[in-house]
Order: C-alpha cells, then structure tokens, then sequence
C-alpha cells in the first residue's frame, strides 16, 4: 500500500474509483492528480483528486479555470489531459494503482488556482 505521506499535491497517480448508483461516467484505472493531503491524525488513510480525462469539449474552453490542461509527458502522462476540478473528491489510498510522476511547479499552478477559485466564499 501507499503510504500517504509518501505523495504530495501535484503527484499524478492512477486510481480505481469507486462505482456509484446510478452509475455515472466514472471509469476504473484512470489517472488524477493529487490536490490535498489530510495533516495529523485521520480516521482513514486518504487523499483528495481531481481525475483527469483526455475527452474534451465547449465546456473545456468555456471554463478554463475549472478544467486545466496538462500536456502529454507531464508527470508521465501519455496524453494531454484535462483536469476535472469539478469532480475533485476525498479517495482511500488503497485505491491507488500506480503514481506516475509529478507535475512541475509551473504544472500546478493553474490547478491550485482554480481549486481556490472553486472553494472560495
């Protein structure tokens, strides 16, 4: 298992979510990016995410804030994706498959923006 002060925000991992009812458009064995980490003592071991995709659309250039983009090679991924802030969500470290490599500095800032865009009063 992972460890989860092992990752940091801005990790990229591949992650198994889990099914919902009714299901959704989640997929099993997609990448995310991390963007938090639980400090001090936590009930369970865990992470928040926000999945990524590679299908885009209007609502990829309509909300740009909401959707960065990251460039293939980024953090080891294969293709250019795209970030779904708008479904960043707390996940059990045991499902994590894979990390991938991390984003740069410069990679993150876009995404560490729109959550504070998202989250703000």
């Amino acid at each position: 298992m992972l460890q989860p002060d092992l990752l940091e925000c801005g990790d990229v991992i591949i992650v198994t979510l889990p099914t919902s009812t009714p299901r959704g458009r989640e997929q099993q064995g997609r990448p995310a990016v991390v963007v938090g980490i639980p400090w001090g003592e936590v009930r369970y071991p865990m992470l928040m995410i926000a999945p990524l995709t590679t299908q885009s659309g209007s609502w990829v250039f309509n909300n740009p804030s909401l959707y960065p983009r990251l460039s293939a090679g980024a953090a080891g991924l294969p293709l250019s994706s795209i970030v779904l802030l708008d479904q960043t969500r707390g996940l059990d470290i045991n499902r994590v498959l894979a990390y991938l490599g991390i984003l740069t500095p410069e990679q993150y800032v876009p995404i560490f923006n729109g959550l504070t865009q998202l989250f703000r009063q």
